[in-house]
Parts: structure tokens; C-alpha cells; sequence
């Protein structure tokens, strides 16, 4: 614990001097995750900081891992997440380690899909909102202050200096909770909306909000789809704003997505982005959050902004970690040119750090420096050999060189360092099969799937483990089934009819294949597999016409594909 500032208050004569004591968090910023490391059971745990879920979160998989015991939610209590309801059940965790303090008996609520970026479950409002919070995380940290003295009329922006500060007053819910989500009322194209601070998500703004403001459809271009807390996914537009207005601050001419989604009693979210561009501070007693501007963008899609001041180098900082989390920052947000730059000086203050030069390395392959970013994953590996993010970057980056022996070296490693739940083993599954070693894939599937009950990507790795086991020909009436399962997640997924409809060729049931020929080629008609596979059916239920025209359309679409096919053993009509 460290004194911070001490502000100070109007004359009063009992009144103490407002002063701040903070305990600050180290954060790593993965991509878009702001993730704190704790220890559970003697084990590290990468957690996403998410100020939009009430409740801190384990995944299944770390939780078996683990070895904790999981018990059923509290009677009544449901969990909702952007794209739906959440499976989950209750854990404790008798002690968590977290900078060098301990926190005893921690509730982890057990279920949700796997946050990203490597960590394994979400610090939730149980821990961010017991007192004051500092969020600064394009500096790497969030600090939990802890006032004294009397702070009722203090402006909390303590380092703010003559920066401009923003002030905004926060909402209370509905549920008068003693953790509240921060929200509060914003501008958008002048119209007032309810706006939900969440660093676990990107900024986006509900479909039924764009229309109230007179969004029209033919401004909204179509972005995909996206996934939330639940097994779910909603669909997704971008579109652009006149002007954004949040505690007096202005933004114009941004760019936010738009997301089909209800329940969630908001109209917006302003998400990591916005953390990445502000110093924000969290009071509790007055119910409101100052921030001050720290430059690049406030909405993740929107045009870099101009540095909050103007010709100014950042500041010096103590040391290489400093340096490092700074970085991170700046690559969240795309300056990878700023975050080279720390990260550069982090790795002259301390050369033997393998963390910082796998994160070096991603920047390096962000800005398509793909020598650069090899020489600093062979370093991190010529320091720590079992460096796992290294291994698998170094993988990634071979199996695209094509030096397939090189590859598998990585795989292998990584294969016999990872425990059977690790999220990579997903990862290593789709290395496999790009190099066309379908064998290997279902292993890794099978312990990735076993670990997990359900999880936003349990349907791409079903279907990629009914596709594998469909080339091989082998346990054809467990492919069914994980296709089935797919499709059930998924109804209209082209890739999983597709894949689908091959295993029911291969079982002989022609019509049963045609009909989810059919559906995959009717919601995407380029898809060369589905157009093969169909005139296939097409020529023996007695209609070669048209089945050499699906087949002659697929070989448009792919030259290679009688040799593709052929490979697996498949009946394949020569062109």
C-alpha cells in the first residue's frame, strides 16, 4: 500500500484533509484484454479485468484443472451475458495470491466461454468495486484507493495536474446493489443514452438505440456477428456517428459497431478502447468517475486521434516493466509504432525478460516484420525453452514458411508441456489440420472438449472434429453426432451442412446428404467442398447432368480439388 496524493479539501473545522492510499495492480494488456495474473493452488491464473460482470468467473476447464470443487448457484440467481444465459455453478477458492497479497475464501462463479487472449476466467465487480478505482490501463494498471479524511467535494483526478477533467455522475441500478455497474448518460448524435463501462468488452452501440437516433439500414454496413458471455451470438453492423459526448468531452465523426442484442437494460457500451484512451478514476461515496484524455482513439474504428498534447514525447518511466505494460497498451490500440518503442526500452533495461520479447515479436508481426518477430521468438526460446506463447507463435509462423518438421518440433513441445485443459490444445488442433494431419487433430479435440461444457467456440471444434473424422473414414456414427451438435448451435452454418452431408455420404444416406448439400450451397453458394459433394450424390441418385455441373462449378472454384479429394479416399469423378 503506497500514498498516493493528499487533496486538498475547503476549511472546515473538524474536517480531515482528504488523502489517498492505493494498493496498485500490475496489468498486461493481451491484445484487447486487460489481464491481472493471480495465484489459485500454486498455480499462475491470467484473469480478464471485466467491469461489466457483477461477479468474478473461472472457467470450467481451469476450474478442473484446478482440482475445485463446483456446487450449484445460489437459488434464483441466473447469469446473463450479452448473448444470452450462462450454464454456471459456484466455486471458492480458499486462498488467491495477487501482488503479494493474499485474499481468502474468493467466490469464482464456474461456466461462460473462455474470455481470450489466454486467460482463463474474468475479475469481476466483486473484486473491482469493494472501494475506489483507478483505471490506467495504457500504463499497465489498475489501482484500488482507498480514501481518508474527508473527500466529498475533491475533485479525485489526482495526476491530472493542468490536463482537462472530465466529470460525470454514475447511475444506480435497479437492483440497488452494493457492486454496481458503472453507467451513466451520454451523448450520441445529440440523443441522451445509457452507457455501461465495461473493460471486457469492445464499445458498441444496441441495434434498437441506432434506430431510435435514426440510423438507416442503409447506413449500417453488415460486420458479422458477435459473441458474448453465452453460447450465443447476436448480429453485427458498423456505422458512423455526426458526434459522441461523455462528461463534457466531445469525440465527432466516429465510427461504432452496432449489436443486435436486449436484456442488458443499456443502450451502449463503452468498452476497452475507452479505458485505453483515458485515465479514469471510480468513486464510490460521490457516485461519480473523473477521467482525463490520454490521446489515440476513443473508439476502437473510429481514426487515430491527435496525442493529448501536441508534439509531446511520453514520459520517462522507472523500469522495464513499466515500459513493457505501456506497450502492451499501445498495441492495444493499434500504435504499434509507440508500443515498439517501449518495448524496445524495457528490453535494454532488462535483455533476459522472454515475455517481453514474445510480445515484441507480435508487434513486430503486426507491422509485417516477419524476420524481426522470428529472431525474438527464437530468443525468448534460447531463454526459456518452454516459453508456451513462443512456442506456439513460432508454430504458427513455420507452418506458414512451410517448414513443416520445424512446426511439428513446436507442437510436440507444446503438446507434452500443457496440461490436457490448456486453451491452446484448440490451437494445436487447427495447426494440425491446416497441415493436413486429421490423426493428430481429434486428440487434441477430444481434451479440449472434454474440458469444457460449453464455450462460444465449442461448435467450430465439434465440426472440426466431425470433419476429421469423416477424411479418415472412422467413427463415423460419433462425426454424426458432433455435426448434430454443431448444427444444433448453429443452425445455418454452411460449413457445418457441409460437413455434415459428407459424413452422410459416407454412410451411404444419399438423400439425407442432398438435403444438407442443398442448405449449405443455399446459404453460401461458392463453397467448393459442398458443390463437389453434391454432384457426387447428384450422379448416383441418377441425375449425372447435374451432378457434373456441380462438379465441373467446383473445379472453378478450386482446381485442386479431384487431387484434394482423391487424397482421402473419397469417390472422385476426374475432370
Amino acid at each position: 500500500m503506497s500514498l498516493i496524493a493528499a487533496l486538498q479539501a475547503p476549511p472546515a473545522a473538524a474536517a480531515e484533509k482528504c488523502s489517498l492510499q492505493a494498493l496498485e495492480i500490475p496489468i498486461a494488456m493481451r491484445g484487447s484484454r486487460a489481464v491481472a495474473t493471480v495465484t489459485i493452488n500454486g498455480t499462475e491464473v491470467p484473469l480478464t479485468v471485466d467491469s461489466g460482470a457483477f461477479f468474478s468467473f473461472l472457467t470450467p476447464a481451469v476450474a478442473q484443472q484446478l482440482k475445485l470443487r463446483v456446487g450449484p448457484l445460489p437459488w434464483g440467481l441466473r447469469i446473463e451475458g450479452l448473448t444470452g444465459e450462462v450454464d454456471a455453478g459456484l466455486t471458492n477458492v480458499k486462498e488467491m495470491n495477487l501482488v503479494g497479497g493474499k485474499l481468502p475464501d474468493m467466490d469464482f462463479i464456474v461456466g461462460g466461454n473462455e474470455p481470450g487472449a489466454g486467460t482463463m476466467g474474468i475479475l469481476g465487480r466483486n473484486f473491482l468495486a469493494i472501494t475506489d478505482i483507478e483505471y490506467d490501463l495504457a500504463h499497465g494498471a489498475i489501482r484500488l484507493m482507498f480514501p481518508k479524511g474527508d473527500c466529498s467535494d475533491m475533485g479525485m483526478a489526482y495526476w491530472a495536474a493542468d490536463k482537462p477533467v472530465s466529470e460525470l455522475r454514475l447511475l444506480r441500478d435497479d437492483s440497488r446493489s452494493k457492486l454496481p455497474a458503472m453507467q451513466a448518460v451520454v451523448e450520441l448524435n445529440g440523443k441522451k443514452l445509457r452507457a455501461l463501462f465495461d473493460t471486457g468488452a469492445s464499445s458498441l452501440v444496441s441495434l434498437s438505440a441506432a434506430k431510435s437516433l435514426g440510423i438507416p439500414e442503409t447506413a449500417m454496413k453488415p460486420a458479422g456477428l458477435s459473441g458474448g458471455a453465452g453460447l450465443g451470438y447476436a448480429k453485427r453492423w458498423t456505422a458512423a456517428f455526426d458526434s459522441f459526448v461523455v462528461g463534457g468531452e466531445k469525440t465527432s465523426n466516429v465510427r461504432i459497431p452496432i449489436v443486435d442484442f436486449d436484456g442488458m437494460k443499456t443502450d451502449m457500451l463503452l468498452g476497452i478502447d475507452f479505458f485505453l484512451s483515458h485515465r479514469i478514476y471510480v468513486s464510490k461515496s460521490q457516485r461519480k468517475m473523473y477521467f482525463t484524455y490520454n490521446g489515440g482513439r476513443v473508439f476502437a474504428l473510429s481514426e487515430v486521434a491527435a496525442a493529448a498534447e501536441d508534439g509531446a514525447s511520453a514520459p520517462e518511466l522507472a523500469d522495464a516493466d513499466a515500459y513493457a505494460r505501456r506497450g502492451a497498451g499501445a498495441a492495444s490500440r493499434h500504435d504499434y509504432r509507440a508500443a515498439l518503442a517501449d518495448l524496445d526500452r524495457a528490453l535494454e533495461m532488462e535483455p533476459g525478460n522472454a515475455a517481453v520479447l514474445v510480445q515484441r515479436g507480435e508487434v513486430h508481426e503486426a507491422l509485417h516484420q516477419g524476420p524481426e518477430a522470428i529472431a525474438d521468438y527464437e530468443s525468448a526460446l534460447k531463454l526459456v525453452p518452454t516459453q508456451p506463447d513462443a512456442l506456439l507463435r513460432r508454430a504458427w509462423f513455420r507452418e506458414s514458411q512451410r517448414n513443416r518438421d520445424g512446426a511439428l518440433l513446436d507442437i510436440e513441445a507444446l503438446d507434452r508441456l500443457l496440461p490436457p485443459q490448456a486453451h491452446q490444445r484448440l490451437q494445436l488442433a487447427r495447426l494440425y489440420e491446416r497441415m493436413g494431419l486429421q490423426d493428430r487433430v481429434i486428440p487434441q479435440l477430444d481434451q479440449w472438449i472434454a474440458a469444457r461444457d460449453q464455450d462460444i467456440e465449442m461448435a467450430g471444434a465439434l465440426n472440426s472434429r466431425c470433419w476429421a473424422r469423416m477424411l479418415l473414414n472412422t467413427g463415423l456414427d460419433q462425426a454424426l453426432k458432433d455435426c448434430d451438435k454443431a448444427i444444433d448451435f448453429e443452425p445455418d452454418n454452411a460449413s457445418f451442412r457441409d460437413s455434415r452431408a459428407w459424413v452422410r455420404l459416407r454412410r451411404g444416406e444419399l438423400n439425407k446428404a442432398l438435403s444438407d448439400f442443398d442448405h449449405a450451397l443455399k446459404v453460401k453458394d461458392d463453397l467448393a467442398w459442398a458443390r463437389y459433394g453434391r454432384g457426387l450424390v447428384r450422379g448416383r441418385l441418377g441425375k449425372p447432368g447435374d451432378g457434373d455441373a456441380d462438379l465441373e462449378a467446383a473445379r472453378k472454384v478450386l482446381p485442386t480439388i479431384d487431387e484434394r479429394v482423391k487424397r482421402w479416399g473419397l469417390a472422385a469423378n476426374p475432370g
